[in-house]
């Protein structure tokens, strides 16, 4: 796969973004919760994302890009919250309410931090540990932007150092892994987004689940 068909398919996202809204919001005849209010910022802030991104990776940008997968990782951190507590909606109008994610607990009376998240949410995708390690290294100043801006230099013992807006020294295996984190990151999003519209129009079941977590 090429950098361009991977953004081109990361592209159709976008419309996704839609169906799954409307799937969310005319589930259960129309009717409003306060989880649907949380769905719809998050699809909303993860819509924002996927454009900036799209064009960032475009405009060989890298270094502003990176952070934008770590923030992708934390909507279905924090969408994955609800799943994890015992009134997802009581917790969807304390995030409205401003109480941040981190000073809530679950219903196992788990504080509900970014670390403990990343170890829940990684018992059904592996993968997610390493992603949001590596990624959170370019949320702060950190190793990863020094070596963003210098590679080894022809001559033994020199150093190639650039301050431009432009790649120099990002290659495009990299480039395509990063399009790829986005994508599943997105991809683990929707699966929660498609949950909740799935519970929505079945409630029967969502209590049979939560009985079942206790």
């Amino acid at each position: 796969m090429t950098i361009n068909s991977a953004l081109e398919q990361l592209g159709k996202y976008r419309e996704k973004h839609f169906e799954m809204g409307n799937r969310v919001i005319l589930a259960d005849s129309g009717n409003l919760y306060p989880l649907d209010i949380l769905v719809v910022a998050t699809l909303n802030r993860s819509l924002c994302l996927l454009k900036g991104f799209i064009e960032l990776i475009k405009a060989q940008n890298f270094v502003a890009a990176a952070p934008l997968i770590r923030l992708q990782l934390d909507n279905s951190l924090r969408l994955s919250a609800a799943t994890l507590v015992s009134d997802p909606h009581k917790f969807s109008m304390n995030v409205l309410e401003g109480i941040p994610v981190k000073n809530q607990k679950d219903m196992k009376n788990q504080q509900m931090t970014d670390f403990y998240l990343v170890e829940k949410l990684a018992e059904r995708y592996s993968w997610v540990k390493d992603v949001y390690a590596n990624t959170s290294g370019y949320i702060h100043l950190s190793e990863k932007h020094i070596f963003n801006a210098m590679e080894p230099g022809e001559k033994e013992f020199t150093l190639n150092l650039k301050i431009t807006d432009v790649d120099a020294f990002i290659t495009d295996e990299i480039y395509l892994g990063a399009v790829l984190d986005f994508q599943r990151s997105t991809d683990i999003l929707f699966d929660y987004v498609y949950g909740w519209a799935y519970t929505k129009d079945n409630p029967g079941k969502m209590a049979q689940y939560l009985s079942q977590k206790k």
